[in-house]
């Protein structure tokens, strides 16, 4: 409700307030009455101009919130040149359609905070709202980090089980379990994902698959990725990364819906 309607309701108020409280026989009370009433009015005028002062004051601020919120949620990110090849010839894991105009490519560490911290607050909004949705492809690079001394054990566990076709629901146990990895844990999951085991075993000692994380890597540093999580997000024609977007560390949902959002009203325009 606006003041301007608060107006007669409240002097409707003050009015019965005090004629209920004087006596009416009197000439002079009536005349007294009047005069209270007379104040009373132009002491109520003056509230409703200091709370429509007040209430302009708390719209400016409420703007200024919003314009804020809004600069936070606007990525900090670096442009690339167009990237070819993006799905490294069929070898990566990926969520979503092949066909989605929009792709996300993903660097991780398995023994990153920062990373379980993305996939914790970030990535489930991300694949519910856009990648399951048909809007967005989903791609994963291994990039261990050389201070994390069992990140490369996971990501070699991880691309073992992608062999299998179980690399998602491996990546989330590891995540789930940053703390305790292992080859114990490796083995676990593995069995409760019903993996071959002996083609797993054989597989995490195969060196390609160390050699394919090191290619992750060299390819991730030469676009100057440095640390992570980190992401390149683009548009996709013809399985290249067009004019794609280097962003860097754990970004709420909000962040990424922003930059998918912008991405996707581009492509729409063209």
């Amino acid at each position: 409700m606006s003041i301007d309607h608060l107006k007669p309701v409240l002097f409707a108020a003050v009015m019965t307030s005090v004629i209920s409280c004087q006596p009416q026989d009197s000439a002079r009370h009536q005349e007294e009455t009047q005069k209270e009433l007379a104040s009373l009015k132009q002491d109520l005028k003056q509230d409703i101009a200091q709370l429509r002062q007040e209430v302009a004051s708390i719209g400016a601020q409420v703007k200024d919130i919003h314009t804020i919120a809004t600069a936070s949620q606007q990525p900090q990110f670096r442009s690339l040149p167009t990237q070819p090849n993006l799905d490294n010839d069929g070898q990566l894991p990926f969520l979503g359609k092949a066909e989605a105009k929009i792709a996300i490519l993903e660097f991780s560490d398995f023994q990153c905070p920062y990373c379980k911290r993305y996939i914790d607050k970030a990535f489930s909004k991300i694949k519910t709202q856009y990648i399951d949705t048909g809007k967005v492809r989903y791609l994963a690079r291994n990039f261990p980090l050389s201070f994390h001394p069992k990140a490369q054990g996971a990501a070699v566990a991880a691309s073992c089980a992608q062999q299998q076709q179980a690399y998602w629901p491996m990546r989330e146990t590891l995540f789930a379990n940053i703390s305790k990895l292992d080859d114990a844990l490796y083995q676990q999951t593995a069995t409760k994902l019903t993996l071959d085991m002996t083609r797993f075993n054989a597989c995490l000692k195969d060196e390609q698959i160390a050699d394919k994380i090191a290619m992750d890597m060299a390819y991730g540093s030469s676009i100057g990725i440095r640390g992570t999580p980190s992401f390149i997000i683009g548009r996709v024609e013809d399985n290249r990364l067009l004019e794609p977007k280097l962003v860097v560390g754990a970004q709420s949902y909000e962040t990424f819906a922003t930059l998918l959002d912008s991405l996707m009203e581009t492509k729409a325009a063209q």
